[in-house]
């Protein structure tokens, strides 16, 4: 599938998130805007408490804003209702988190077909196991995988549903160098393939020349975005 650009796909608009009341509270997300265009791969880059994960999650519709607007596809994901909030997570997104959250007693493919089962287009399953590398691991259980093959049986079960845009989390936090480089450029392979738009968050500077764009936050605040005019292959880049 070639990759549709220029496509304004995400915008935000003067998103506002706190935690907590009177003198304790924080605020993670402090009047953020921006947009995003269908296809691309976005960094959202900063460090621990910067408010990076707050808004990915806000995004993806787990956590509400306290002020905003925020518009995903054809969904106003801040006034949405419960059910329409499940249809749209459904329908548009999958998650990819640090954590695998794998389920122990499904095989592999059991757990990819997890996410298929939940989209109304979902990938063919099997092309989907060639694509991860998984093909010899198709019927073993999480238990017996390494990191890496759990990470790749996670991404298998967020991209089954063909969902539009893929969140991700620190997706190589947990795991070495090789293993990081390896899930990059299965998430690289994803985004050109399948049109996937990609928000990923990362506190690793090195994973953002892979970006078609970066957006670095500090103390809940965009301080920087920027189109990555040298993008680097995700096989190239030195973890």
């Amino acid at each position: 599938m070639e990759t549709e650009r220029g496509n304004k796909f995400i915008e935000l608009q003067n998103i506002i998130k706190t935690f907590g009341q009177g003198d304790s509270q924080t605020i993670a997300v402090n009047d953020i805007s921006f947009s995003i265009n269908k296809g691309e791969v976005v960094v959202l880059l900063g460090p621990s408490g910067s408010g990076k994960t707050t808004l990915l999650n806000i995004i993806g519709g787990i956590e509400i804003a306290n002020s905003g607007k925020i518009k995903v596809a054809d969904h106003q994901v801040d006034n949405m209702t419960d059910k329409n909030a499940v249809e749209y997570r459904r329908e548009h997104l999958g998650y990819i988190f640090q954590s695998y959250n794998l389920i122990p007693n499904l095989t592999v493919k059991e757990n990819i077909e997890i996410g298929a089962y939940l989209a109304k287009n979902p990938l063919n399953v099997d092309e989907l196991l060639k694509d991860l590398g998984l093909e010899r691991q198709a019927n073993k259980l999480p238990m017996y995988l390494s990191g890496g093959q759990q990470q790749r049986t996670a991404i298998g079960r967020a991209v089954a549903k063909n969902p539009d845009l893929l969140l991700c989390d620190e997706p190589t936090g947990a795991l070495d160098s090789q293993t990081s480089k390896e899930i990059l450029v299965l998430l690289e392979k994803v985004n050109k393939k399948y049109g996937t738009t990609i928000l990923m968050v990362t506190h690793n500077e090195l994973i953002s020349q892979m970006a078609t764009r970066i957006i670095r936050m500090k103390d809940g605040q965009i301080i920087e975005d920027k189109a990555n005019d040298n993008i680097v292959s995700a096989e190239a880049l030195e973890l």
